[in-house]
């Protein structure tokens, strides 16, 4: 079982390490059969080779959606007629006057009177016929791809179709043809979420084109916010991209995500479509792989040492022994407690920098307190147990066993007397005074 069409920016080259990544967020959420989401489908590599029995998939282009629902549905064998046909008439008519006869119907009132099983069975012929299967559309959403040099090329992949149809009838895989935001809303606790969005690149010539509107680095900003809230949520996140600068730093000072670069020499991928194969660049991959955390706070009990600790000078934090000295505790592992209590509020970056966020507030010890009892009010687990008054160990205990399941005994008990000491904390300030 494979792609049934070509698609700039396919993920096969990659496929191995990304299914790493998929394993180890399985492994993670302890959950057997997540809901796989990809709102990026595209040609489906990942989905295709990983197979899993709840899906939820989407992608903007509606002819792509369109024959996916096609291969879904019993009309399938009609598709694999239309397609033979296809196959028939390339080789034994001109094939230039049958492609671009082909591609001019969606300029035509034709279009509105093809059936999806027609208009499936185009867009598959187009895209194994036309040059380098490239999608590309004009900005009136017409398919604009020039024809390709192929003597033989396979239109009709009969078993592979009837593969994908038995897959795709038979698990619970739901395809959607909406905004990405849409589909990443869906995410809950424990899904995983592949996100392959269009490949960023430093000057901007990059082939992002797949649709009239095409995508920038702007929508990339706005994709990180999506992918956040399904963190919090409790969404496993997955992201490839090219490993520009700019894509890298919008993510490095973000603490819940695990950075990942292949380098270009060990690790080689095609990613600008060029009509001289000579011409196309390569580039080192990134993987940005987010992590929901298991528990709403670090345990870090003495509030004022994560103050001191986020206005201390920015060498002390790559020093264990200073650090040791500097908040008075004995070993590392209290040290890492400070530590990521800090990368929870988003004030150091996994290279233990100050991030951007730190350095606006880090002269005002009030603007730290501030911005620290603002973000655990924002927080749902902490503003639940605020609200419903769960100020005693024992009832935080009870809370945590519940709300995170796989919380060892001991594990909940330590950390509710690390959450009580700063629920006792937010409650010496006034709630007003807080969302200011």
């Amino acid at each position: 079982m494979k792609p049934f069409v070509k698609w700039a920016g396919g993920k096969r080259q990659i496929l191995d390490r990304i299914k790493i990544f998929i394993d180890e967020s399985k492994l993670d959420s302890g959950i057997q059969n997540p809901t796989y989401f990809e709102p990026f489908l595209g040609g489906g590599a990942v989905l295709i080779s990983t197979a899993p029995k709840k899906a939820c998939v989407n992608d903007l282009n509606s002819d792509l959606i369109n024959a996916y629902k096609v291969i879904q549905s019993e009309k399938v064998f009609q598709l694999i007629s239309l397609l033979k046909d296809y196959q028939n008439r390339y080789q034994n008519e001109d094939r230039d006057e049958l492609y671009y006869e082909t591609r001019g119907k969606d300029r035509i009132n034709e279009w509105n009177r093809m059936t999806d099983v027609e208009k499936a069975a185009r867009m598959i012929f187009l895209n194994r016929t036309c040059y380098n299967g490239l999608y590309r559309v004009n900005n009136q959403g017409q398919f604009n791809t020039p024809i390709g040099r192929y003597r033989n090329p396979l239109i009709c992949d009969e078993q592979n179709l009837i593969e994908l149809h038995e897959y795709l009838s038979k698990n619970k895989v739901k395809i959607l043809n909406c905004s990405y935001e849409e589909c990443i809303s869906k995410a809950k606790a424990g899904d995983i979420i592949y996100v392959d969005p269009p490949y960023d690149y430093e000057d901007d010539d990059g082939f992002t084109k797949y649709q009239m509107s095409g995508f920038t680095f702007e929508d990339f900003v706005n994709l990180k916010k999506v992918c956040d809230r399904a963190l919090k949520r409790g969404a496993y996140i997955i992201i490839s991209n090219n490993a520009t600068e700019r894509i890298i730093k919008l993510f490095s000072d973000d603490a819940h995500y695990k950075i990942y670069v292949y380098d270009m020499n060990k690790f080689e991928t095609l990613r600008s479509i060029n009509c001289k194969g000579e011409s196309r660049r390569t580039g080192s991959e990134v993987i940005f792989w987010g992590i929901p955390s298991l528990i709403p706070l670090p345990q870090a009990n003495d509030i004022s040492k994560v103050i001191r600790l986020a206005m201390a000078d920015k060498e002390l934090l790559q020093s264990k022994d200073k650090l040791k000295e500097f908040l008075g505790v004995t070993s590392e592992r209290q040290v890492s407690y400070y530590l990521s209590a800090l990368k929870f509020f988003g004030y150091i970056n996994n290279g233990l920098e100050f991030t951007q966020h730190a350095e606006s507030l880090r002269d005002d010890e009030k603007k730290i307190s501030n911005d620290m009892r603002k973000q655990l009010t924002e927080n749902e687990d902490i503003r639940f147990l605020l609200e419903n008054d769960f100020d005693t160990e024992i009832k935080i205990t009870m809370y945590l066993k519940t709300r995170f399941k796989k919380l060892s005994d001991s594990t909940a008990n330590r950390r509710a007397s690390t959450i009580k000491s700063w629920i006792n904390w937010i409650k010496q300030f006034d709630l007003f005074e807080i969302s200011q």
